[in-house]
């Protein structure tokens, strides 16, 4: 059988995990106060995921061998099975002793939403957290490219991801910021730039097709027919989509600018907030990778609201969750 792919993970220090605070201030500014408020709660009416893959016997070894002993409770303030989204909290179980009586803590609570874009990917790397129950993905999806997600289920699912496997994941967001994306373009004003721009569009419409061997026949074959062939090329992308590591925080986080395609008002609700649901297209190919960024709409303000068909920019923090094995591979 194959390694599980937690012995070989690397460590995540401190500062690089990161902590949750500021997704929970999507839900409320003070966020002390929000936690204190719900956790209680939390914690008593919660209830282990349903729909969990663990690996109990594997799980047990692990444990066995030095990991924590720990279990994972969902408050979704619904009752049960019908909603995927609340308040995860983490729960440590201490190692019982003869003379000493067991104690539980919380360690880690967190935003979860259940309902995301199902896709396959390969685990590229794991990355623990300094607590070991939490970890972050880089997930190398089938169609190309790679995802850093934070694995919202890692506490139940740390004894099912294996060396060389690929499996089946939700894929979610929650946007710290969404509003409409700014005109945006690209400016080629130095003349070398622009003659290579232009002796390559000449030459495709030419011949069809370009290739690096290419330029400096093309080069050679276009002259300028005006100055104004020479004038700076204003390169529209507007229609531009992208998903990219934030340029601070932790990895997990990202820019975005995704076009609309379906748009749900008050999808969700999470500790007494509306979520919207906005299915964005962020990464564009042969099959167009469509997310569910979940805004609080509090955060949408009162004068906008997001529709479909327009360009949407902002932040936002990944996660995603197994939920069976690939039915390719990757």
């Amino acid at each position: 059988m194959k390694q599980l792919l937690i012995h070989s993970a690397k460590q995540l220090k401190v500062e690089d995990a990161g902590g949750h605070g500021d997704r929970w201030s999507v839900v409320q500014d003070d966020v002390p106060a929000l936690i204190n408020s719900w956790i209680g709660t939390a914690i008593q009416e919660g209830e282990i995921p349903p729909f969990a893959l663990t690996d109990e016997r594997a799980l047990e070894e692990l444990i066995a061998r030095g990991e924590s002993s720990a279990s994972a409770l969902l408050y979704t303030g619904s009752s049960p099975g019908a909603s995927k989204t609340g308040l995860m909290s983490l729960i440590h179980h201490d190692a019982p002793r003869p003379d000493q009586k067991s104690e539980s803590q919380l360690w880690s609570a967190f935003p979860f939403f259940g309902i995301g874009l199902e896709i396959e990917a390969e685990v590229e790397d794991l990355w623990l957290f300094p607590n070991r129950i939490e970890a972050r993905l880089e997930l190398r999806l089938w169609r190309g490219g790679l995802i850093e997600a934070f694995d919202s289920m890692f506490c139940q699912h740390r004894a099912l991801y294996r060396q060389g496997e690929s499996y089946r994941f939700s894929l979610s967001a929650l946007a710290y910021q969404m509003k409409p994306a700014l005109p945006l373009e690209k400016v080629i004003d130095d003349e070398r730039e622009i003659r290579r721009f232009r002796a390559r569009e000449l030459w495709v419409k030419t011949h069809g097709c370009y290739g690096k061997g290419d330029e400096d026949a093309a080069l050679a074959a276009w002259k300028p027919s005006s100055i104004g062939d020479l004038e700076p090329i204003r390169i529209s992308l507007d229609e531009m989509v992208t998903l990219l590591p934030a340029s601070s925080g932790p990895s997990d986080d990202a820019q975005y600018r995704g076009q609309v395609v379906r748009v749900v008002p008050r999808a969700v609700r999470m500790l007494d907030v509306h979520f919207w649901q906005i299915d964005c297209v962020v990464m564009r190919d042969v099959e167009d990778l469509i997310l569910p960024i979940y805004v609080a709409e509090r955060l949408l303000g009162e004068n906008w609201r997001p529709e479909v068909g327009q360009y949407v920019e902002g932040s936002l923090w990944m996660q995603a969750y197994v939920v069976g094995h690939a039915t390719r591979a990757v």
